[in-house]
């Protein structure tokens, strides 16, 4: 359900590199799916006091808000990565990658949450990356250039080992996380 309801949400944001992701992600009926044990961080409950949502996102906001307590939560960097506030208060499930739960080997599609005012700092990765904002509002940031602030509905792409960097508002935010042309990796913390 989740990962219809988010090529929905692709298809629905009328972006034209949202809508170029949609495409290089299959039919759900072209996929294997395996079941995934679910795992709970502290912060996931968090989902239910996200910010506003748009049209476009509404459905699967509603869709993760009512299945949260059954994703496998992550916490995929340590505690002296980012300091020990980052890692308390953000956490990503998969919907689509090579472990599952939908599987997929060309890219990957995840939620992401950030509590408020937590800052995502400067890092960056080899695959395309697509965040489209749910739920909330964001401050971005990219290669150094002036931070402006994107809400729900709204669509942030990142090339290819682009530096980028988001900050969440005064609630909690939601994002679609999508990377394509290549599986997780951990991402190059900068300093930039």
């Amino acid at each position: 359900m989740l990962y219809e309801l988010a090529l929905g949400t692709l298809e629905n944001v009328d972006n034209k590199i949202a809508s170029s992701f949609r495409n290089d992600f299959p039919e759900l009926n072209q996929l294997s799916a395996v079941d995934l044990k679910p795992s709970i961080l502290p912060i996931a409950a968090s989902v239910l006091k996200v910010g506003n949502t748009a049209p476009s996102t509404i459905s699967i906001v509603h869709e993760i808000q009512e299945t949260y307590q059954s994703q496998q939560w992550r916490q995929p960097y340590q505690a002296d990565d980012f300091g020990l506030d980052f890692f308390n208060n953000t956490a990503w499930f998969p919907i689509a990658d090579v472990e599952g739960p939908i599987l997929f080997s060309k890219g990957l599609m995840e939620i992401m949450l950030l509590e408020p005012n937590i800052t995502y700092p400067n890092h960056k990765h080899s695959p395309e990356e697509l965040y489209v904002i749910l739920a909330g509002n964001v401050w971005w940031q990219s290669d150094n250039q002036k931070a402006c602030r994107k809400f729900a509905g709204e669509v942030i792409h990142h090339l290819p080992n682009v530096i980028h960097s988001i900050k969440a508002g005064n609630k909690p935010v939601l994002i679609l996380n999508l990377w394509r042309r290549g599986s997780f990796e951990m991402p190059v913390i900068t300093n930039a």
